[in-house]
């Protein structure tokens, strides 16, 4: 593994010695995984709500729209926070609002929302 560590820094200066260690957690975990791909679709199921930071140093952006188009129309609910960081939660006064009102009233914010 330290062998390793070199190329996780040089991938994510901020996140890639703790990614690179995190690994080891399911180092010959003795139970193939199903699918490379799974399937998520989710018809019928209430809406989920998906926050996707533009600037997120750890989750490219891209997956949020993805996640939601596979989840399914109606129920994948994507929310974008035009900020930088790794989570939008308690630190934007938009985002905390929508997912409070999701959370706490079953409030669902229209798809495509976006928060400065």
């Amino acid at each position: 593994m330290k062998a390793k560590l070199p190329e996780f820094r040089k991938a994510s200066p901020v996140f890639g010695e703790s990614g690179a260690w995190s690994l080891l957690e399911c180092t010959d975990w003795p139970v193939k995984g199903e699918a490379k791909n799974p399937q998520v679709a989710a018809k019928g199921s209430a809406p989920i709500l998906l926050v996707g930071n533009t600037g997120d140093p750890a989750i490219p952006y891209a997956g949020t729209r993805r996640m939601a188009d596979e989840l399914g129309k109606g129920v994948g609910i994507e929310l974008t926070y035009k900020g930088q960081g790794h989570g939008a939660y308690g630190t934007n006064t938009c985002v905390t609002k929508a997912v409070n009102a999701y959370l706490l009233d079953g409030k669902v914010p229209k798809d495509g929302v976006v928060c400065m």
